[in-house]
Order: C-alpha cells, then sequence, then structure tokens
C-alpha cells in the first residue's frame, strides 16, 4: 500500500481511538489542524501536539466522534480521504450522521497540514479536483 495512504489511515484511526501520543507522532513540527468550525469561530491548533489539542477539543464538545472512512486517494504532496463523520453531542445527546473529508498536506513523511471539511465538494476543490 502506498505510504501516503497508510499515514493518512494511521492519522484517522489514531483521532478514532483519541490516540493522542499516536497521531501527535504523524505531524511535522509546525503542522497546523483545521477542524470545520475553522470556517466559523477561526479556531485551528498548531505545534507539535496539536493533535493531542484537536483531540481534547473534539471530546468537550462530542461524545464517541468518529470518522469513518470509505475512500483514500493519493495526490502526492496531499491526501485527501472521504467518509463519515458520526458521534452526539456532549450534554445534548444530539447525534451526528454527516459526509465529511479530510486532507493532509505532506512533507519528509509527516503531516504539515490537517483539515477537516463536511463537505466533500470543498475538499476537492481545495486539492484542486472535481467529482
Amino acid at each position: 500500500m502506498d505510504s501516503n495512504v497508510e499515514l493518512m489511515r494511521t492519522a484517522l484511526q489514531a483521532f478514532n481511538s483519541r490516540d493522542r501520543a499516536g497521531f501527535d507522532a504523524l505531524l511535522d513540527e509546525n503542522a497546523e489542524i483545521v477542524p470545520v468550525r475553522a470556517v466559523i469561530d477561526g479556531t485551528t491548533f498548531c505545534g507539535p501536539d496539536a493533535a493531542s489539542q484537536y483531540c481534547t477539543a473534539v471530546d468537550e464538545s462530542w461524545e464517541a466522534l468518529r470518522w469513518e472512512v470509505e475512500e483514500i486517494r493519493d495526490l502526492g504532496s496531499r491526501v485527501i480521504a472521504f467518509g463519515h463523520i458520526r458521534g452526539r453531542g456532549r450534554g445534548s445527546g444530539a447525534g451526528i450522521d454527516a459526509r465529511g473529508a479530510w486532507v493532509a498536506d505532506l512533507r519528509d513523511g509527516l503531516i504539515t497540514r490537517f483539515q477537516t471539511y463536511s463537505d466533500r465538494a470543498d475538499a476537492l476543490e481545495a486539492v484542486g479536483l472535481t467529482e
């Protein structure tokens, strides 16, 4: 299997199991993680522990939030994945079951930028592709 695809799969699995150290180990020291809510409030997580910061923030708002990946494409220095975001709001119990996409920028076998998209078309546009 392609190493970029495997890196993305490992990152997504680390998020799902909340393996903060494992996810952090996949990041460049200057990595940036951009969650869906960044569009609304500008929140991003930066640095070698960006994944830990992100997982902690997710767990403050959500119970059992998981990414279910259906497809991963290697685009050279980028990888894009498509699937579903599923979970329940902490406190409210409101469920989420939405299509999602993830884009990782890679350099020297590490993730330099990782962004979550709630819209597949937006993710494709971000990497210069269309359906």
